[in-house]
C-alpha cells in the first residue's frame, strides 16, 4: 500500500507555487474530504489558539466558498474566500482565492504595514496511484510579491500540518 508523503513545494515561475503530495486513501475519499465543509473542518489546520469561525463550501461552477478563523484573542484573523471556476469530481477543481489577514495575524508587507490580500487561482488535481491518491495543487498568484509573502508566511508548514491531520482522518475512515 502507498505511504502518505510529505508535501513537496516548487516555484516554477515568479508567480506560481506547485505543491504535490500523496495520500494513502482512494481518490473519491480524498475528494470528499477536500470539498465537503463538514469534513474540511475536521482536518484543515488552524494555528495553536485559533478556531474555525466559518466554513462554507458550495462546490459547483459559480459556487462560492468562505473559510474564516478567529485568532487567540477571539477576533477574526484570517479569511480565505473565492468562487469555483471548474469542478470535475473527483479529479479537478479550479477556484479563485482571496486571502485576507488581519493586522498582526501574519507576515507584514515589505513596508512593515498590514499584509496585502493575496489573490490567486488555485487548481487542485487528484489522480490514482498505487493504492492511493496523488495531489497536485497549483497556486497562480497575481504578483511575485504575493507569492513570496505566501511562501514567507509559513503556508507550507501549515498546509503540511493540515495534510497530516487529513492522513489521520482518512486512515480512521478507512478502518471503519
Amino acid at each position: 500500500m502507498l505511504q502518505s508523503g510529505t508535501l513537496q513545494v516548487a516555484t516554477p515561475t515568479d508567480t506560481t507555487i506547485v505543491m504535490t503530495r500523496t495520500f494513502d486513501a482512494p481518490r473519491r475519499m480524498v475528494w470528499d474530504a477536500m470539498t465537503r465543509a463538514d469534513l474540511v473542518r475536521r482536518w484543515m489546520f488552524c494555528p495553536p489558539g485559533w478556531s474555525w469561525a466559518t466554513c462554507e463550501m458550495d462546490v459547483r461552477v459559480g459556487g462560492a466558498y468562505r473559510w474564516e478563523w478567529n485568532g487567540p484573542d477571539g477576533d477574526l484573523a484570517l479569511t480565505i474566500r473565492g468562487v469555483h471556476r471548474e469542478v470535475d469530481p473527483p479529479n479537478k477543481i479550479v477556484h479563485t482565492e482571496l486571502m485576507e489577514m488581519a493586522p498582526g495575524a501574519g507576515p507584514c508587507a515589505p513596508d512593515g504595514g498590514p499584509p496585502e490580500p493575496w489573490e490567486l487561482v488555485a487548481t487542485l488535481e487528484l489522480t490514482d496511484t498505487d493504492g492511493g491518491t496523488a495531489m497536485k495543487m497549483t497556486l497562480a498568484f497575481n504578483s511575485r510579491q504575493a507569492r513570496d509573502t505566501a511562501l514567507a508566511s509559513g503556508m507550507e508548514q501549515g498546509m503540511e500540518a493540515g495534510y497530516q491531520q487529513l492522513d489521520a482522518f482518512l486512515a480512521e475512515k478507512i478502518q471503519r
